[in-house]
């Protein structure tokens, strides 16, 4: 859209002085908007809110193995998320241990695989919007993995992550 549209400024333009001026004040926007996402990122990385992860995080499952916590204290640490901050929401039981999170165009669950001496969880993405194969909020989907990565390590440091791909079906819109 943008490209387009600058296109079409430029075609009706015609005086070169006129042209050169949009075209380096179209790069200036265009490296400000860069620059101050970069800057974002990386205060929330040096804040602890985030992990620098590949762009395609979502399409794995995270697997975390560790000695078996009490459900209660499961539920508690997961409703103290900042919610507010990865702009999403939460419903879950501690008898079921299951939760379920949504944000802006994509969806989230977290719950236990099994009982006993161990506890297995299972955190993956269960949908999300995206634009030319990029999620679209995938900020507050990292926000929220990571929450969920610290709340595991909170309770065992030994804890085992491993990470298995999701099997995905994707839906194809035309227009």
């Amino acid at each position: 859209m943008f490209s387009s549209l600058f296109s079409a400024v430029l075609l009706r333009a015609g005086n070169p002085a006129v042209t050169a001026i949009l075209i380096i004040a179209s790069v200036g926007v265009l490296g400000a908007m860069f620059y101050f996402g970069i800057r974002n990122r990386n205060k929330l990385i040096d804040e602890g809110k985030i992990i620098l992860r590949k762009s395609d995080f979502m399409r794995s499952a995270e697997i975390f193995t560790l000695s078996a916590p009490d459900p209660a204290a499961v539920t508690a640490a997961v409703k103290a998320f900042d919610y507010n901050d990865m702009r999403a929401g939460m419903k879950g039981s501690t008898e079921k241990q299951q939760y379920v999170f949504t944000g802006n165009g994509w969806g989230a669950q977290l719950f236990r695989q099994s009982e006993g001496e161990k506890a297995v969880y299972r955190f993956e993405f269960t949908n999300w919007k995206s634009s030319d194969g990029i999620a679209q909020d995938d900020t507050n989907m990292n926000k929220l993995m990571t929450a969920v990565e610290k709340m595991f390590l909170s309770f065992d440091p030994e804890t085992q992550v491993t990470t298995v791909p999701l099997e995905l079906k994707t839906k194809h819109h035309l227009l």
